[in-house]
């Protein structure tokens, strides 16, 4: 009887720490008012791949407050929360104000809410051209090899790119909202911005509601109950602070060096596996805590402030100021 009753507890043990699930994780992502440009997707990009790696989470929030930004940035928003949504749900909430690339980013989401008083849509694209991008040379020591090496083309080239970059961007939604939309392209191209109301009338989004009716949504579609709550933002934000701090500090570098000396072991006689120092974390081969993760998309969140190479540096010598026309999926209110 003892040793049924040892057998028993041991194989409860098994199955309680090895065997059971742990409690499943939904991600929350929160993009407060945020404005699309590089530095600010490189962050939210590394937070959607940080969840998309993590296999403990099983679906993923996101509150989202965005007027949009920049063309290309809003761009590589909506394909990596697209990419996300390929392995676990996806569930965006509105805000005060989803519109333009914002809104671009959102089309990558499973299932959209919004509050009955967010501002929502805006589909369309701004160019910003401040003309030739070097003014015209004094002299002749310039060598131009086409008409529109300087300009980029003309005013009727930069309007048809324009009207080609909207028309990519109502076919996105058309293909994101698919039937459930009740606008025709032209409207949709109209750049209107959308009470939430409206916008769930329109099939613009899918329901109206908040952060938690969010979270209750995304575990239905995983399928999970009894979860918890991940701050996706705070822990990428940790793990890249950790990789800067071990990165810069000598006293940590010594520290793993003598950590990773050869020591004898008296069970196994192998070298013990080295610690960070920092959080006790297991070390990977290259000496760098082991996170799960690829370390470049941490060090994508980068310190204010760091800056690449000026012109100075890039074009030593070269005599203009380089402009360049500025593309934006971004609402700027109502007309006046």
């Amino acid at each position: 009887m003892l040793l049924l009753a040892a057998m028993g507890i041991a194989l409860g043990y098994l199955l309680f720490f090895h065997v059971y699930p742990h409690k499943p994780k939904i991600g929350i992502i929160d993009i407060p008012f945020t404005i699309i440009i590089d530095r600010s997707a490189d962050t939210i990009s590394s937070q959607l791949e940080y969840a998309r790696r993590d296999d403990s989470i099983k679906a993923v929030v996101i509150r989202l407050n965005s007027p949009g930004g920049a063309a290309a940035a809003s761009e590589q928003l909506y394909f990596e929360t697209r990419k996300l949504r390929e392995e676990k749900p996806v569930v965006i909430a509105m805000g005060d104000l989803v519109a333009s690339g914002g809104f671009m980013m959102a089309m990558g989401a499973n299932y959209l809410f919004a509050e009955p008083s967010s501002l929502v849509g805006n589909v369309g694209v701004i160019i910003s051209f401040p003309g030739p991008f070097l003014p015209p040379p004094p002299n002749e020591n310039l060598v131009i090899t086409g008409p529109s090496k300087m300009s980029g083309g003309d005013r009727r080239q930069w309007f048809m790119m324009a009207d080609e970059m909207k028309r990519s961007f109502g076919g996105i939604v058309g293909m994101e909202r698919g039937e459930r939309l009740a606008l025709s392209q032209d409207e949709l191209l109209t750049g209107r911005i959308f009470s939430g109301i409206e916008a769930k009338n329109l099939g613009l989004i899918d329901e109206l509601g908040g952060p938690t009716t969010a979270i209750e949504k995304a575990a239905a579609l995983a399928g999970i109950f009894n979860y918890e709550l991940v701050d996706v933002n705070s822990h990428v934000l940790r793990k890249s602070n950790e990789i800067r701090r071990w990165e810069s500090d000598p006293i940590l570098r010594d520290l793993h060096d003598l950590d990773r000396r050869p020591q004898a072991s008296t069970t196994t006689g192998s070298e013990p596996q080295s610690l960070n120092a920092v959080s006790g974390e297991a070390l990977g081969s290259d000496g760098l805590p082991k996170l799960g993760i690829d370390l470049e998309l941490l060090r994508n969140i980068l310190p204010q402030g760091a800056v690449g190479a000026g012109q100075a540096e890039a074009l030593p010598g070269f005599p203009y100021k380089v402009s360049q026309p500025n593309v934006y999926y971004l609402y700027l209110g109502p007309s006046q």
